[in-house]
C-alpha cells in the first residue's frame, strides 16, 4: 500500500514505558496540602471543581505533535475520523494539506496499540476522569458538598460516554484485514475500565474492560444521582447553590437530560431485551425501548432548558461566531487569556482560517463538494462556505479577510468552512484570538436525537415534520417530503454533519448507525479516497470503518496486564485508498 511519505513523518509513536496507566496519584507525596484540607471549605471544593473543565482546555503533554490541547481537540479528531472535515487546501494549486495537524484519522492510520494517537485519546480522557474523581472523592456524602459531587459525575458520565463511542467495538468494512471482524470477538460488548474515586493503584493494574452493561449501569448511577440532586436545586427555593448555575461550564439539569438522551441513543442499536431482563440491568434499555428513552430525554433537556436554538446572527458573526457562549449552549468551555499557552496548542489556530498566526489558514479544514452541493442555496450555514464560484462580494460580510487574502485563499482551498472565529474577530494577537469559548452541549442536538427516535420507533412521519421545522430555522427554503425511513435517516445524520461540524458529535452517530463513507470523486486528499458504502457495486454488511474502533494503547496494557488479552485488534489500513498502488 502507498504511503505518504510527509504524512508518515508527522506521526508519533509511543513506547509502553512512556505511561504509568491510567490511575494516578490524587496529590504528588510531596504536596503541602491534602485533599481533605481542601474539600473543609466551598473555596477549596470550587478550586477542585474548576479544575475538571480547564483540564478539558488544556495542553495535556503526550506530545501528540500541536494538536493536543484538551477536549476539543479530541472533538476536531472526531469529525476528520468520520470524514466529514479535511484539510481542503489543493496542491496543485499552491496548496499544502500537510499543514493540517490532525488529518492522521482521514487516513486511517496510526491507530494500532502503539500508535500515537490511541495513546493521545487515551491519556487525554482518562486525566479527565481523574479530576472528577478527585471532586467526587472529596465531597463524599456531604449534603453540603452535593453540589459539587453531582456537578462532577455529570463530567465522569460525559467523558465515559465518549470513550463507549469510541472503544464499543463494531463489525466494520475491512477488506485489507480479512480477521478483523473475527478478531473483534475478543472484545465484543467490552468497553474500557471503570475507574472511579475509590480505585486505587494497586486495584487499576489489574482492572480489566466492563462490560457494555455495566459501563452503562455506572455511567446511570452517575447521571440518576445528578438528575435527582439537580432537580432538587432548580425547585427548592430555601437551597442557596454555591456553584450550580454560576457558569455554562457547569452542568446543569438540562445537560445531564441530554447526556440520559445520547446513551439511550447508543443503546438503540442493540436488540431489545439484551440486558433489561437481567436482575440489576432493569434500565439498561435496548432496541426500541431505548429510543423511546432517548426521545423522552431529549424531550427532557429541551423544555428544561428553555432555551432557543442559535440564530443566523449567532452562527454567521465574524467576531462572536462560535467563539461566545449564547443561550443554546447549555454546556461549554471557556478559555481565558491567563489559560492561552501560545500561538499553535489552541483550537481556533487549527480550525479558525482567519487567525493568521496558526495552521487554520495554510490547512483551511472544510466540507466535501457533494456536502457543499447537496445544501440548500437559502441554508445560511452554506454560506459560510467558500464554493468554486462564490465571489468575494458575495462573501465578504461573513469574513474579515481583506480581498487579496480571501481570494487567494478561495483559489487554493475552495469548500473551506468558516465557521469558528478566532476570539473577538483578532486575526494577530493569538492570546485574544485563542481565548475562546467552545459548545459541549448545544440544544440543537436534543431535537436531532427527538426526530431520529421518532423515525426509529417508527413515526416517521413526524420526525420528518420535526426535520422540517428544524430545517426553517436555517434555510428560507427547505424542500424534503420523503418520509421513506433509510432516506429520512441517511437526511437527518447529513443535516446533523453539517450542524455540528468541527463539534466532535457526528463520529459517534455514524458508527452506531452503521453508516460508511464515500469520498470518491470529490475533493478529498489523496489517500484519503475510500468507499465503504457500495464498493464494486456490493453493499457490504457492514459500512462503519474499521478505525472507528480503538484498541487500548499499548502503554495502558503493560501496565494493567489483565488487559494484554483483550486490547482489541488494530484496524488501521484496514481499507485501502482507492489511489493507492
Amino acid at each position: 500500500m502507498k504511503l505518504n511519505k510527509i504524512l508518515i513523518a508527522t506521526a508519533v509513536l509511543f513506547t509502553a514505558t512512556a505511561f504509568t496507566g491510567c490511575i494516578r496519584e490524587v496529590f504528588p507525596k510531596e504536596s503541602a496540602i491534602t485533599e481533605s484540607q481542601l474539600s473543609q471549605s466551598d473555596a477549596g471544593m470550587e478550586a477542585m471543581l474548576k479544575s475538571v473543565p480547564a483540564s478539558m482546555a488544556a495542553h495535556v503533554a503526550v506530545s501528540y505533535d500541536h494538536s493536543d490541547f484538551g477536549y476539543h481537540s479530541i472533538g476536531l479528531y472526531k469529525d476528520h475520523h468520520a470524514l466529514t472535515m479535511f484539510p481542503c487546501t489543493r496542491a496543485d494549486r499552491g496548496g499544502n494539506p500537510y499543514y493540517s495537524r490532525i488529518q492522521a484519522p482521514n487516513y486511517g492510520f496510526d491507530m494500532g496499540p502503539n500508535g500515537g494517537y490511541t495513546h493521545f485519546i487515551w491519556y487525554n480522557y482518562y486525566p479527565f476522569i481523574k479530576k472528577a474523581n478527585d471532586v467526587i472523592g472529596a465531597a463524599g456524602n456531604d449534603e453540603n458538598l452535593q453540589e459539587f459531587r453531582v456537578i462532577a459525575k455529570a463530567f465522569r458520565a460525559l467523558f465515559y460516554l465518549d470513550m463507549v463511542g469510541y472503544y464499543d467495538s463494531l463489525e466494520a468494512y475491512a477488506p485489507e484485514l480479512p480477521s478483523y471482524n473475527t478478531d473483534l470477538s475478543a472484545v465484543k460488548g467490552l468497553i474500557v475500565p471503570i475507574v472511579t474515586e475509590n480505585t486505587d493503584e494497586d486495584a487499576a493494574k489489574k482492572n480489566p474492560r466492563a462490560k457494555r452493561e455495566d459501563m452503562f449501569k455506572f455511567i446511570f448511577e452517575d447521571l440518576a444521582d445528578a438528575a435527582e440532586t439537580m432537580k432538587m436545586f432548580e425547585t427548592d427555593t430555601e437551597f442557596k447553590a454555591t456553584v450550580y448555575g454560576s457558569t455554562p461550564t457547569y452542568p446543569q439539569l438540562a445537560a445531564v437530560y441530554g447526556l440520559y438522551a445520547r446513551a439511550y441513543m447508543w443503546l438503540g442499536q442493540f436488540e431489545a431485551g439484551l440486558y433489561s431482563n437481567n436482575e440489576g440491568y432493569e434500565n439498561i434499555l435496548t432496541g426500541a425501548d431505548a429510543y423511546a428513552k432517548a426521545k423522552e430525554y431529549a424531550e427532557l433537556a429541551i423544555s428544561t432548558a428553555n432555551v432557543p436554538m442559535m440564530s443566523e446572527a449567532e452562527w454567521t458573526s465574524v467576531t462572536q461566531g462560535f467563539n461566545t457562549v449564547v443561550p443554546a449552549w447549555i454546556w461549554a468551555t471557556q478559555m481565558s487569556t491567563d489559560t492561552v499557552i501560545n500561538n499553535l496548542l489552541a483550537f481556533a489556530a487549527h480550525i479558525s482560517h482567519e487567525a493568521s498566526y496558526g495552521y487554520g489558514p495554510l490547512a483551511c479544514v472544510g466540507v466535501s463538494k457533494n456536502t457543499y452541493d447537496r445544501l440548500g442555496t437559502t441554508d445560511f450555514r452554506k454560506k459560510l462556505i467558500i464554493g468554486e464560484n462564490t465571489t468575494y462580494e458575495e462573501f465578504k460580510k461573513y469574513t474579515s479577510m481583506p480581498k487579496d487574502e480571501w481570494e487567494e485563499l478561495a483559489y487554493r482551498a475552495p469548500y473551506s468552512f468558516f465557521k469558528f472565529r478566532p476570539g473577538q474577530g483578532e486575526r494577530v494577537d493569538y492570546m485574544v484570538a485563542n481565548a475562546i469559548s467552545l459548545p459541549v452541549m448545544r440544544i440543537e442536538e436534543m431535537y436531532f436525537i427527538a426526530m431520529e427516535a421518532k423515525a426509529h420507533l417508527g413515526d416517521t412521519t413526524g420526525a420528518l415534520a420535526d426535520l422540517q421545522s428544524f430545517m426553517s430555522n436555517r434555510a428560507s427554503v427547505y424542500v424534503n417530503n420523503n418520509s421513506d425511513y433509510a432516506k429520512l435517516i441517511d437526511e437527518i445524520i447529513f443535516q446533523k454533519s453539517v450542524e455540528f461540524w468541527g463539534e466532535g458529535t457526528i463520529l459517534f452517530d455514524m458508527k452506531r448507525l452503521n453508516m460508511g463513507v464515500n469520498t470518491l470523486n470529490q475533493n478529498y486528499q489523496s489517500g484519503m479516497l475510500f468507499n465503504s458504502i457500495n464498493p464494486d457495486g456490493n453493499d457490504p454488511q457492514y459500512k462503519r470503518l474499521p478505525w472507528w474502533n480503538l484498541p487500548i494503547p499499548s502503554g495502558e496494557s503493560t501496565v494493567n496486564t489483565v488487559l494484554k488479552s483483550t486490547v482489541g485488534p488494530d484496524p488501521s489500513y484496514g481499507v485501502e485508498s482507492e489511489d493507492a498502488i
